[in-house]
């Protein structure tokens, strides 16, 4: 009977899995059209923040082989453990590394960094634009790898050289219309 449980939640968590990366794979060329595969040692966290008055998710993805590790002392450490401090602000996602304690380059990994992504139940418009605010952004926004649909917006760290002053503002333009 025991065995039978862990059957059943191993189960429903590989099904878990592979329903979210169906759900992120979206359509496109860029990160939301990966199908998946990119999510074979990543690390998730995933937090709630308010976007106009509506609820969105923050996760945060980084490439973690440490997990498959023996060594009980290995850690997986997340672009967030580097004291970034990512957050939702208007219709506006801020990345402030004004906390990070010393100079360095983000992971090569496929993917570093951060999607926010509007629930079924949001009731935002669709997403037209993500732009990076080259006016008040302090890295040259080519360094960035922005990707959007309407329903998320991706934006990977992945190299980015950064220090206490890199500061990063990326704009979201909704289709007011619909």
């Amino acid at each position: 009977m025991e065995q039978n449980l862990y059957v059943t939640v191993r189960n429903a968590a590989l099904v878990l899995i592979a329903g979210f990366g169906v759900l992120a794979s979206g359509c496109g060329d860029g990160f939301l059209n990966r199908g998946g595969g990119m999510f074979d040692s990543m690390l998730a966290r995933r937090t709630k923040e308010q976007m106009r008055g509506d609820e969105v998710e923050l996760l945060e993805y980084t490439g973690c082989a440490v997990l498959k590790s023996d060594d009980p002392e290995a850690r997986c450490e997340g672009v967030s453990d580097m004291q970034i401090e990512v957050f939702v602000d208007g219709e506006s996602i801020i990345f402030d590394f004004s906390n990070v304690e010393k100079d360095g380059t983000i992971s090569e990994a496929d993917f570093e960094g951060y999607v926010v992504s509007l629930g079924e139940s949001s009731n935002l418009p669709p997403i037209l634009e993500a732009i990076v605010d080259a006016a008040v952004s302090k890295v040259d926004p080519k360094t960035l790898d922005l990707d959007f649909d309407d329903r998320n917006v991706a934006v990977n760290l992945q190299g980015l050289r950064y220090d206490q002053g890199t500061f990063i503002k990326v704009d979201l333009v909704f289709d007011e219309a619909s």
